[in-house]
């Protein structure tokens, strides 16, 4: 089998940013026989809504983002702590600017699989969440779909289900909508643009699945998202979160330091934790104190004090 748009990006980046081939190489060892397949699946939706040379322009958007991701990290270890404090400075110096918001989405868009540690967690995603959600009729709600694939992956992959998502930027419900026509599951995707959040005054009990991926760190009361899963979800429902630990970034203002700090997160708020992964970078700086890494629960609604 043949993955043409693939084999164009890894010949882009030999060609262009030489100095990102081996981290792409080991995404490439850490998908294995999936790499192809799933690299595609991104590429083909990426390429319906940016045309052929959107890959050009992702992979460069990608490197751009992985730079700052590699600075904001060296700043971490010389400093002890994250460059902000508050969602309000990011609102106004990060989330609010278009441009840079469309550049950091799609830059985020391929970490998913040109990142070694973040394929393998789109592996779980699909193996251990996607493989048993309840019915292929589920109703999911995405909390800050962001670019939109992961909720789009479930769509695609569950042919009747539908998807509300709720994100705070005009750039992700723009470029989350775009990704889900691309799919072709876009008669069955909806975006709104509204503080996530707020989903604590929603219905209750009222989504099958829930999908969180990369907000936690972003926020200054993490608890609160937990809270709004446990609301959300049906007796029977599933979640699925990832989040970052001692990884830093421009926009990341909540340090996790322990994996517990999730689960306790998931528990205070009426959670179980069924299935966790957690990976990290295959290199990190020279005498690093922090190992940056990304962690995916999957949570069940609690029924009592222990089930």
């Amino acid at each position: 089998m043949t993955f043409p748009l693939t084999d164009e990006l890894m010949e882009y980046v030999r060609a262009a940013h030489p100095r990102s081939l081996r981290g792409v190489e080991e995404a490439r060892q850490a998908g294995g026989d999936d790499f192809g397949p799933v690299v595609e699946m991104f590429l083909t939706w990426l390429t319906a809504v940016r045309g052929r040379q959107g890959i050009v322009q992702a992979v460069d958007e990608f490197v751009k983002f992985s730079t700052e991701v590699n600075l904001a990290q060296a700043r971490y270890e010389a400093d002890g702590h994250y460059m902000h404090k508050s969602f309000a400075e990011l609102l106004a110096d990060h989330y609010s600017s278009r441009e840079a918001m469309d550049d950091y989405l799609w830059g985020v868009f391929l970490t998913n699989v040109l990142w070694a540690h973040h394929f393998e967690i789109c592996l779980f995603y699909r193996n251990r969440f996607l493989a048993k959600l309840p019915g292929a009729e589920a109703k999911i709600v995405e909390i800050a779909p962001g670019h939109g694939g992961w909720g789009v992956w479930a769509l695609h992959r569950l042919a009747k289900s539908r998807l509300e998502g709720f994100d705070i930027s005009p750039s992700s419900i723009t470029i989350a909508g775009s990704v889900s026509a691309a799919a072709g599951v876009g008669g069955r995707a909806r975006y709104e643009l509204k503080d996530a959040l707020d989903l604590a005054k929603a219905p209750p009990e009222s989504a099958d699945a829930v999908i969180n991926c990369f907000l936690a760190e972003h926020l200054e009361r993490p608890a609160k998202l937990f809270e709004v899963i446990a609301r959300l979800l049906k007796p029977d429902g599933r979640a699925f979160v990832a989040a970052g630990l001692t990884a830093a970034q421009v926009d990341h203002i909540y340090e996790f330091r322990r994996e517990s700090e999730l689960v306790k997160l998931a528990e205070d708020a009426g959670l179980r934790m069924t299935e966790s992964f957690v990976g990290s970078p295959r290199r990190t700086l020279p005498k690093a104190k922090f190992l940056p890494r990304s962690m995916a629960l999957i949570l069940a609604k609690r029924k009592g004090e222990f089930l």
